[in-house]
């Protein structure tokens, strides 16, 4: 089935130059950007895309690390395109990455940040409804 999902080159992710080689990879994996920006997330956007975290304890360094810096935002389409992006990306914390995922092959000797936030690189939804509710807030 043909979707639509969020995805996002975290400040990580800019900082260190990976942005081309994340979006060839996006594009080798059969996906299709219909939409890119790249922009400084504000704190109304990072705290409406993470809401989900936000009785956590980590939700207040997450939203620091998501506006520290520039991030690309696009919309992914596809074949099963939630799916695909997920596995392309790998496991969220990037120790347990597999070889051939984006976290897994690109990650930092030192994932966690002095906030202990994970530094991950990407965002992608993990759902269809999470696409649509995440899509809206950037596009």
């Amino acid at each position: 089935m043909r979707e639509r999902t969020f995805f996002m080159i975290k400040p990580d992710g800019l900082s260190r130059n990976l942005s081309a080689e994340i979006i060839n990879r996006v594009k080798a994996a059969g996906l299709k950007i219909t939409a890119e920006k790249e922009t400084q997330m504000d704190i109304s956007q990072a705290e409406k895309l993470y809401t989900v975290h936000q009785s956590k304890s980590f939700y207040p360094g997450l939203v620091k690390f998501i506006t520290s810096g520039p991030v690309i935002l696009m919309i992914v389409e596809g074949e099963e395109a939630v799916l695909k992006l997920r596995k392309l990306m790998g496991a969220t914390d990037p120790r347990e990455a597999l070889p051939g995922t984006i976290r897994g092959e690109l990650r930092e000797a030192e994932v966690v940040n002095e906030d202990g936030i994970i530094k991950n690189i990407v965002h992608g939804s993990d759902s269809k409804e999470s696409a649509e509710y995440e899509i809206p807030i950037f596009f």
